[in-house]
């Protein structure tokens, strides 16, 4: 068998291959570990961002939630606040007996469509319904239910009254006992009661305006009314107290002759406004 002539040189030739061999698996796996290192690395930036964003959003929700049901709670607290301290007012309607018209009952029933027997009702709902949407700061209007007026009904009387001397058809409360008046007002949580008690439609006239002036026959609506307090105590008595509507009326209300419950909403609440100037005085002085 033949020796190589230079033994030393082949293991020397081996051995720096064998090194370069591992010097260069080492450095890829050197590599491969960075690679894996920069890949994981940025994986947990992407997953640490995506957290961080998500609890940034569950943040952002939470507090829209929280600020959204504070306001929701403000609103309702005021609105009951409000609610809460107005003065609540009984409205009593005036009897069939104490309602009278300068005009036939028939007009009044052709204008409104209705039968002639149902004039008085038609009226009376009207004017309580503007009553119960009647909105202010200060007071709140409570029309009273026939069904719950009917055991009080006897007591309310009617009679010629006279008030800071001026005269008008005021209530007689004589056969309302203290107990009972107080009852009624309690069943109603009210502070006051007001007691409409006459209601007289008048014929009128006034001129409309324009090129060609012209009278037209309209009808006044005038009331009467009482105002007592909760210990049963008069507040105050007014006579003829005009519901006044529309200025200049268009040619279609004009027709109606003011006499149709449509037109009478905007005059109802004129009347009622004048009651709250009355009902603030008290409580002003």
């Amino acid at each position: 068998m033949r020796r190589p002539k230079n033994i030393k040189f082949v293991i020397a030739s081996w051995s720096s291959l064998l090194s370069l061999r591992v010097f260069r698996s080492m450095r890829n796996v050197s590599r491969s570990c960075q690679k894996n290192t920069y890949v994981f690395k940025n994986h947990f930036v992407l997953d640490t961002l995506r957290t961080r964003t998500d609890n940034n959003f569950n943040l952002r929700n939470s507090v829209t939630k929280t600020i959204f049901t504070l306001t929701y709670l403000l609103i309702i607290t005021s609105s009951f606040a409000q609610t809460s301290n107005k003065k609540r007012v009984l409205v009593i309607p005036p009897s069939r007996f104490e309602f009278v018209s300068e005009f036939d009952l028939e007009v009044i029933a052709e204008k409104n469509n209705v039968p002639v027997a149902k004039v008085f009702v038609t009226y009376e709902k009207a004017l309580l319904n503007t009553f119960s949407k009647y909105n202010d700061e200060n007071f709140e209007f409570v029309p009273v239910e026939a069904a719950a007026l009917k055991p009080y009904k006897k007591m309310v009387k009617y009679k010629y009254g006279k008030f800071n001397g001026k005269h008008y058809n005021g209530v007689d409360l004589k056969l309302f006992s203290e107990a009972d008046f107080t009852k009624l007002l309690e069943q109603h949580n009210a502070d006051f009661v007001i007691f409409i008690t006459w209601y007289d439609i008048q014929k009128e006239s006034f001129t409309r305006k324009g090129n060609h002036s012209k009278r037209t026959k309209y009808a006044g609506h005038y009331l009467d009314y009482d105002i007592y307090n909760l210990f049963k105590q008069q507040i105050g008595g007014f006579g003829k107290i005009k519901a006044e509507g529309a200025e200049e009326p268009s040619d279609l209300e004009a027709s109606f002759k003011l006499l149709r419950v449509k037109e009478l909403e905007l005059a109802y609440n004129n009347f009622i406004s004048k009651v709250v100037d009355q009902l603030n005085k008290p409580i002003e002085q």
